[in-house]
């Protein structure tokens, strides 16, 4: 009996994890940790690079309305460069066009819109370029890094009218 409660006492010392045991632990989930975020970080930029996107596909769909409710006014392919200190020479149609392309899209400046974007690439828009071409029946959108429209950041957007 003497030695079943040494036993009992022996026991109840050893509850638990050892420091070591734990700084071990502790090491493998920080290597597991430092491994997987370097798997997943391109993962979460691209996912935010197609919202961004998304953003920008937005302003061909807009045009689109924007083009439909005034479409008699344009007579001819119009260039809008919203944001843009580039502006086209089309006159009263790419101005209205442009306003309502604003209001569309809930961004009046491009300040807004970058701080919509969630993506590196995003934050450096300063400038959309809308084209809508009445040969081709089509509005193309484009979104650019600076305000004269010279250093696209994502691909086209193409629209059919």
């Amino acid at each position: 009996m003497l030695q079943n409660m040494k036993a009992k006492n022996e026991k109840k010392d050893n509850k638990g994890f050892s420091l070591v045991e734990l700084i071990i632990v502790i090491a493998i989930m920080a290597i597991l940790v430092g491994i997987v975020g370097t798997q997943v970080l391109p993962y979460i930029n691209k996912s935010k690079e197609a919202k961004d996107f998304q953003i920008i596909n937005s302003y061909g769909t807009a045009a689109t309305t924007a083009y439909s409710s005034d479409a008699e006014n344009v007579t001819a392919d119009t260039t809008i460069i919203v944001y843009g200190t580039n502006k086209d020479e089309t006159g009263k149609p790419a101005a209205s066009l442009e306003t309502e392309i604003k209001t569309l899209t809930g961004y009046d400046t491009a300040e807004k819109l970058q701080d919509k974007m969630g993506s590196k690439k995003g934050k450096k828009i300063n400038a959309v370029k809308v084209e809508i071409s009445l040969t081709n029946k089509t509005i193309t959108t484009q979104a650019y890094e600076d305000a004269a429209c010279t250093t696209p950041v994502f691909d086209k957007v193409v629209t059919q009218l």
